[in-house]
């Protein structure tokens, strides 16, 4: 979506325009594929990082507006939230020290970002799901200012004719709607390029499907949502929902959402990929002054191929097309978007030599490989290496392989020798498939991190606390660019932190009891006796905070009568306090109001509580 000049689209005319430049693109980038009027030569490679801001506690910041314009960089840019950057690295030749010199940029250009945020009191972080992202960091301020933003996210959710849904299973689960597309906001990515000789793209364009399961596999680092621990990399089926415009309300048949990993291989041309999304995505957006890319390409010029551009723009592949209309000769390359920001640099850096590598290494079986392999294998590689990570299980070839040994035993060579064949130096294969291979034979990725510490710390900490902490040391050790296998697990130990900082959702409870304003007091009466608890909310059929009932109030009512609603005992409007008030104030409140516990809210509903215990 690098197109910011887009407008919604405005009726059926100004839709039908849109397809007819679109189709008209198609046609003419099939004409420039038989003429064979593409770059094949001096293959590049290129990187896009993303990144998170947090404040000094860790927290999302929303200065991405600030930081850009202080730091006054062409290679930085916004993204969806503000609490996001993005850097785009230049092009390197495929050969010898491109990877060194690519790391060396991308620190390089990192330590301005640091260093303008440094300013601010502020951190940039590396994550590929931050773990201190809360729900209501997704609301609409903390979306860029960008009016394609804005229209993208209206058109998407006025197609979806709902709010988006994220629902996912993993150790915990999560359900959660959103009437934006700020879902999407949480995911951030070390997206990777590779150029790709025309004549080859069918077969490059497969083989990067098939890799995807396995490398993803070994670089997995978005566990965690919302302190939620749910799949290895959250990011592969957050992404998907976040965008979802499909609805059971409008659709019985089958559907394919906007981000997906494909259905079926690739077999003609690469044309086909984008005549398959204009067939089955609905357009979006639309702009003006589209140029007749079939005029262009008569008159000598490159044609933009704006129109098919932008829509290819608002589908989301994992493994995506893109057309570069460079000079003096356009080129195709292949986008890997599967994987995460982070963990470190060097981390990055590892994981996109190790896909480089595999991408310009032979196939079993030859190029053709996928004509007599199911593409669901690959597919369903995917999808269980977005869930378990180094513990999933891969279909390679028929013959099934845990991902070490696969890695370990067939990918690793595999690489290696791809890239020896590019001329890439040998110190640099080591030095980067090293970090791979010892990532895998540890068992370290930065998801397995991230839960083990987030596992040791809740013993003692609340998981925002813990989370807090996490992302502490992720700031740490990557300003030391230390790649994650030799990471130390986060122990259960004092940490102390500026009690001017403390929030309460850092220390109130999140796993809570409540009753219905209709259940009966008996009901409540067990609750707080079983538990051994003494506040218990009351919430209405619409799931608000409507009462609080605490082993007192009952107490005197059963000296009296009989068991009576919970609706005719409970506090009604009870003092309530927010999960981003600093803790101070609830202390305060707590204090003027003489009680011992006190619901947390977010826009009416129950979010926690906090009592004293939890002090």
């Amino acid at each position: 979506m690098g197109d910011f000049n887009v407008r919604r689209i405005e009726g059926a005319d100004d839709r039908s325009r849109m397809y007819q430049h679109a189709i008209r693109d198609i046609e003419t980038f099939e004409q420039m594929l038989q003429e064979n009027l593409f770059d094949s030569d001096d293959i590049k490679i290129g990187a896009e990082q993303e990144l998170c801001i947090v404040q000094n506690n860790f927290d999302p910041a929303i200065s991405a507006l600030e930081i850009l314009d202080a730091i006054d960089e062409e290679h930085y840019t916004n993204e969806l939230a503000l609490f996001n950057l993005e850097i785009n690295l230049d092009p390197e030749l495929l050969t010898e020290s491109c990877f060194a010199r690519m790391e060396s940029e991308l620190q390089h250009l990192l330590k301005l970002g640091y260093q303008r945020a440094q300013e601010r009191d502020e951190k940039l972080v590396l994550a590929g799901i931050l773990p201190t992202l809360k729900f209501r960091h997704l609301q609409f301020e903390y979306m860029t200012p960008i009016q394609r933003y804005k229209t993208l996210s209206e058109s998407l959710s006025e197609l979806r004719g709902s709010e988006f849904e994220v629902c996912i299973q993993g150790v915990d689960d999560l359900i959660m709607t959103l009437g934006s597309v700020l879902f999407e906001a949480c995911n951030t990515s070390f997206q990777l390029h590779l150029q790709i000789d025309p004549k080859e793209f069918v077969n490059k364009h497969n083989w990067a499907q098939m890799i995807a399961g396995p490398v993803l596999s070994c670089c997995v680092n978005s566990p965690m949502l919302f302190g939620n621990e749910l799949w290895a990399e959250t990011r592969i089926s957050l992404f998907k929902q976040s965008l979802d415009t499909r609805s059971p309300y409008k659709y019985l048949r089958r559907k394919v959402p906007r981000v997906y990993f494909g259905n079926r291989w690739l077999k003609n041309s690469p044309a086909d990929l984008w005549k398959d999304d204009l067939m089955r995505f609905p357009l979006v957006v639309t702009s003006d002054g589209f140029k007749d890319s079939h005029q262009q390409l008569i008159n000598g010029e490159i044609p933009d191929l704006r129109a098919i551009q932008l829509h290819n723009g608002t589908t989301y592949t994992w493994n995506r097309m893109c057309y570069g209309g460079t000079k003096p000769k356009p080129h195709l390359r292949i986008e890997c978007r599967y994987l995460p920001s982070g963990p470190s640099v060097i981390d990055e850096i590892a994981n996109f030599v190790f896909w480089i590598g595999l991408m310009s290494a032979e196939p079993p079986n030859g190029p053709k490989f996928w004509e007599q392999l199911d593409f669901k294998e690959a597919k369903s590689n995917f999808i269980r290496a977005a869930k378990s990570g180094l513990n999933s299980i891969h279909n390679w070839f028929g013959h099934y392989y845990p991902s070490k040994i696969l890695i370990n035993d067939v990918l690793l060579p595999m690489a290696r020798t791809g890239l020896e064949n590019k001329g890439v130096h040998e110190e640099d294969i080591s030095k980067y498939l090293g970090i791979i291979e010892r990532r895998v034979n540890k068992e370290v990725t930065g998801a397995q991190w991230i839960v083990k510490s987030h596992r040791n710390l809740t013993r003692s900490y609340s998981s925002d606390l813990a989370n807090r902490i996490i992302t502490e040391s992720m700031c740490a050790y990557q300003a030391d660019n230390i790649p994650v296998s030799e990471w130390k697990i986060k122990k259960d130990k004092k940490y102390s932190f500026p009690k001017a900082n403390l929030k309460i959702e850092e220390f109130m409870s999140t796993d809570i009891f409540s009753v219905n304003e209709d259940d009966s007091t008996d009901l409540a009466k067990q609750i707080l006796t079983w538990n051994n608890i003494h506040h218990l909310p009351v919430e209405d059929s619409e799931g608000d905070l409507v009462g609080l009932i605490t082993d007192g109030i009952l107490e005197r009512h059963y000296a009296q009568r009989s068991s009576v609603l919970a609706r005719d005992i409970m506090i009604q409007q009870p003092v309530v306090v927010h999960a981003d008030d600093p803790l101070s104030t609830a202390l305060r409140i707590m204090e003027e109001n003489m009680i011992s516990g006190v619901p947390v809210v977010f826009d009416k509903k129950l979010v926690g509580i906090l009592t004293n215990r939890d002090i």
